[in-house]
């Protein structure tokens, strides 16, 4: 009898998992070039002294394996910097967010993006270049419109060339014979309005993460971003004119009539009530309001979202081209701030009213003070306060509610934070 023995050789090797690869380890080439080098959480960076592959900020990683730990998952990656989020949605691109801070961050929100169509024409079976497309032809020419996709304009590498594709569909938007049309056709949802301005504002805040943008940039696109939201505000005020609100995180929009007193904005672990019942008008009028998260501007600390009034008297809003038609003599305002995270603690003598311009580059205290119930979490400034007759801009007023130093600790900003207040950033923020 022949016995056969069989000898198994085992060989055991260190395998790499996808999202366990640290970036710093990976080459021009290899950086991102695939699941198992980087693509998803690596990125190469060309903007620094010595060029690297380094990790993308924790908002902006696809990959949740990178930043999730424990399991069967190794430590790698970019854990080191970023958590998983314990649950996220299909509708956002978002799967991490920075360390220990267990949730999503409103302001670093990312709506999925997608790239079929044309930044610059229309997707028709015979392309029509956006800069001769005319929407008073057609309802149909609109609808047309909507098919340029903004989205396209992140794969720019230039900030000229990403400057001149998204302003020239701002522009496009904008322009007196595109801007009538949107504002009157009755087939005109405000949500087309709403949706470029929240793409564009991801847009210039992602692309100033990756690529340390200039302020300039910021600049020249903000102006236009904000004359949009004021079309699609003015729109809502014929479309649904008895209330209207939205909310996209980190931007959100509101027309509310005068004669229904207050209004209510909700935030990240907060609201903001705005109560204009002190007022006085001649005459029936809205208040507009778009509000938008402050850290995507750089601004760390704010209790509140920045809520930008845009107050008219009058039945009828008409937008005007010099964006000036502000009513000078909207008074009287209060404003109340509840928060409802309870480890959060209010000192009232600390926590100030700012005003910010439309740059966002301008802030200042108003001197308004605040009376706070902590066991109910709610602070009202006393009194009312009475917002400047003549607004600098001519446009309207920005406000938030912060803590006195809410923007002096710069080492407490996270890096994409550091980088959209156009700070320097090492391994801390300087």
């Amino acid at each position: 009898m022949i016995s056969l023995i069989f000898v198994f050789l085992i060989t055991t090797y260190a395998q790499t998992y996808v999202g366990q690869n640290l970036c710093s380890a990976l080459t021009s080439v290899t950086c991102g070039a695939d699941e198992l080098a980087g693509k998803g959480w690596c990125f190469w960076d060309s903007t620094l002294a010595t060029p690297a592959c380094v990790t993308l900020p924790c908002y902006l990683i696809d990959e949740v394996a990178a930043c999730r730990t424990g399991g069967s998952l190794q430590t790698g990656g970019a854990n080191t910097e970023c958590d998983s989020l314990e649950t996220f949605s299909l509708q956002y691109d978002n799967v991490c967010c920075d360390k220990n801070l267990g949730k999503l961050n409103y302001a670093f929100v990312r709506f999925t993006m997608n790239f079929d169509g044309s930044v610059d024409s229309t997707n028709d079976a015979t392309p029509i270049p956006m800069a001769s497309l005319n929407v008073a032809t057609s309802v149909k020419e609109m609808f047309k419109l909507y098919t340029i996709n903004p989205w396209l304009v992140s794969q720019e590498t230039s900030e000229d060339n990403f400057q001149s594709k998204l302003l020239a569909i701002l522009n496009k938007y904008l322009e007196p014979a595109t801007r009538d049309v949107l504002l009157q056709q009755s087939r005109s949802h405000p949500f087309y309005l709403e949706r470029t301005v929240y793409q564009s504002l991801q847009l210039l805040r992602d692309w100033t993460v990756i690529h340390r943008s200039t302020l300039a940039l910021r600049s020249a696109i903000l102006p236009q971003i904000w004359s949009l939201a004021l079309v699609a505000l003015t729109r809502m005020t014929t479309f649904q004119p008895n209330y209207y609100q939205t909310n996209y995180y980190f931007i959100n929009f509101a027309i509310i009539p005068y004669f229904r007193n207050s209004l209510k904005m909700s935030g990240q672990l907060h609201t903001l009530t705005i109560d204009w019942s002190g007022y006085n008008y001649a005459d029936k009028g809205y208040v507009m309001v778009y509000s938008y998260a402050p850290e995507q501007f750089g601004i760390i600390k704010a209790y509140t979202d920045v809520v930008c009034i845009r107050p008219f008297l009058g039945s009828t809003v008409a937008y005007v081209s010099k964006e000036d038609n502000y009513d000078n003599l909207f008074v009287s305002l209060k404003f109340t701030y509840y928060w409802s995270d309870t480890t959060l603690t209010i000192d009232q003598t600390q926590l100030r009213l700012y005003s910010i311009s439309d740059d966002t580059q301008t802030i200042t205290d108003t001197l308004v003070s605040f009376t706070c119930t902590l066991a109910s979490r709610i602070c009202t400034h006393t009194g009312t306060y009475t917002p400047s007759t003549l607004p600098s801009n001519g446009k309207g007023q920005n406000y938030f509610i912060a803590h006195v130093n809410y923007n002096l600790a710069q080492s407490d900003k996270k890096r994409a934070q550091c980088i959209l207040a156009y700070k320097t950033w090492t391994t801390v923020c300087a």
